[in-house]
C-alpha cells in the first residue's frame, strides 16, 4: 500500500500549481467590467480558457463556447483518475460521474422533447458531449430512442440503470422528468458514498464530513424550494432528499414534512442546522420576500459556506484527498462564472445580475 506521500505528493503539487493559475479576484472583477462580449473573450486570452476567445472568433456560437466547457471539465477530471489507482481511481471516477450524470439528465430532455413534445432535437443534441465520460453509454440511441425501453437499453450496466427503470414512462408525459431526474442525482450520491467506504481512514472521515455537509445544503436547498415556495407533497418531497447529513435526523425536520404544505416554514430547519444564516432571516421576511428572490438568497449563502469549506482543505493535510475535492470544487466554480458571464453579455443582462450569478 502506497504511503499518503508517496500517493498524493506529485498530483497534489501539480493541482495545487493550477489552483494557483485560476482566475483571481481581481481577473474577475476585471472581466466584469467588460462593456461587451468581445471585450470580454479578449480579457480570456492571458487566462485558462483562451481558447473560448478563439473558438468564439472561428464559430460566432455561444452555445459551442458551452459546450467546450464541459469537454474540458470531463477532461480534467480523466487526467485525474490517471493520477490514481485503486480504490482511489475509482473513488475519482465516482466523482466524476456526477458529469456523466449532468450529461444524461441534458440527453434525456432531448428524448422527452422528441418523443412526448415532438420537437426537433438536431440542432441541441450537436452541443452535448458525445464520448464517453465514465460508463459505456450510447448517447445518439438515448436522444434518438423511440420509447423507454430503447432508452434503457443505452443504459444497461450503469450505476443508475436499476433507479431508472424503475420509472413509468407514462408519469413523464403528466409529470415530465423531474421525479427521474432528482432520482439520477440522489443515486450517483449513494454510489460516491460507497465508493468512500473502501478509502482508507483519514481519506474516508475527510470524505465523509464533506458529504454530509453536501447533504445538508442540498436538502435544505431542496426544502426550501420545493417544500416551501412549489409545496411539493411530503412523500414527494422525502423522495428527493439525499443521504447523509443531521437535516434528516432534527425533529424539525419531520415536523416540516407533517405541516399542511401551506403552513411550512423552512425558518425552524435553516435555525437549527445554520444558526449564523437563520439570524439574518425573519419569518416577516419570509412572508414579504418573493419565492424566488429568498430561494436565490438560500442557495446564494449556502453554496457560500461550501465555497469555504472547500478553500478550508487547501490549508490542511496536503496528503489526503482533499486537494483533489477542493480542485474540483473550483474547477466548477470558475467554469459557472465564466459561463454566467457568456450568457449575461451575449442576452445583455445589467451588469449587476451578472455580477449576482457570476459570484
Amino acid at each position: 500500500m502506497s504511503s499518503p506521500v508517496k500517493r498524493y505528493g506529485f498530483i497534489n503539487a501539480k493541482l495545487r500549481a493550477r489552483i494557483g493559475s485560476m482566475i483571481s479576484d481581481e481577473k474577475a472583477e476585471m472581466l466584469l467590467r467588460s462593456g461587451s462580449l468581445e471585450e470580454f473573450l479578449q480579457q480570456l486570452k492571458d487566462t485558462p480558457y483562451a481558447m473560448l476567445s478563439e473558438e468564439y472568433d472561428k464559430t460566432g456560437d455561444i452555445q459551442h463556447l458551452e459546450s467546450l466547457l464541459f469537454a474540458r471539465e470531463v477532461e480534467l477530471h480523466k487526467e485525474v483518475i490517471h493520477y490514481f489507482d485503486g480504490d482511489h481511481a475509482a473513488l475519482v471516477m465516482a466523482l466524476t460521474a456526477k458529469l456523466e450524470i449532468e450529461n444524461l439528465k441534458a440527453v434525456l430532455r432531448l428524448f422527452f422533447s422528441n418523443t412526448v413534445k415532438r420537437q426537433n432535437i438536431d440542432f441541441r443534441f450537436g452541443y452535448l458531449y458525445q464520448g464517453p465520460i465514465v460508463s459505456k453509454i450510447d448517447w445518439t440511441q438515448i436522444a434518438n430512442a423511440n420509447n423507454f425501453q430503447e432508452v434503457l437499453s443505452a443504459l444497461q450496466g450503469t450505476p443508475c440503470y436499476e433507479t431508472i427503470s424503475g420509472f413509468d414512462p407514462e408519469s413523464f408525459e403528466q409529470e415530465g422528468l423531474f421525479y427521474l431526474e432528482t432520482a439520477i442525482d440522489t443515486c450517483w450520491f449513494k454510489h460516491l458514498r460507497q465508493a468512500v467506504l473502501k478509502m482508507p481512514k483519514q481519506d474516508r472521515r475527510l470524505l465523509t464530513s464533506v458529504l454530509d455537509t453536501d447533504a445538508d445544503l442540498k436538502n435544505i436547498i431542496n426544502l426550501v424550494r420545493f417544500g416551501w415556495a412549489y409545496r411539493l407533497p411530503s412523500d414527494r418531497l422525502r423522495s428527493i432528499m439525499f443521504d447523509g447529513g443531521s437535516i434528516r435526523q432534527f425533529k424539525e425536520f419531520e415536523e416540516f414534512l407533517k405541516a399542511e404544505a401551506e403552513q411550512r416554514s423552512p425558518l425552524a430547519l435553516i435555525r437549527r442546522r445554520f444558526p449564523k444564516f437563520a439570524s439574518q432571516l425573519t419569518q416577516r421576511q419570509l412572508d414579504s420576500t418573493s419565492n424566488e428572490h429568498l430561494i436565490f438568497e438560500v442557495e446564494h449563502h449556502l453554496g457560500s459556506l461550501r465555497k469555504k469549506e472547500y478553500r478550508k482543505m487547501l490549508r490542511g493535510d496536503p496528503f489526503t484527498i482533499g486537494t483533489v475535492l477542493a480542485y474540483f470544487f473550483l474547477c466548477g466554480r470558475q467554469d459557472a462564472m465564466i459561463r454566467s458571464m457568456l450568457n449575461g453579455l451575449y442576452y445583455g443582462w445589467s451588469s449587476e445580475a451578472i455580477r449576482e450569478y457570476a459570484l
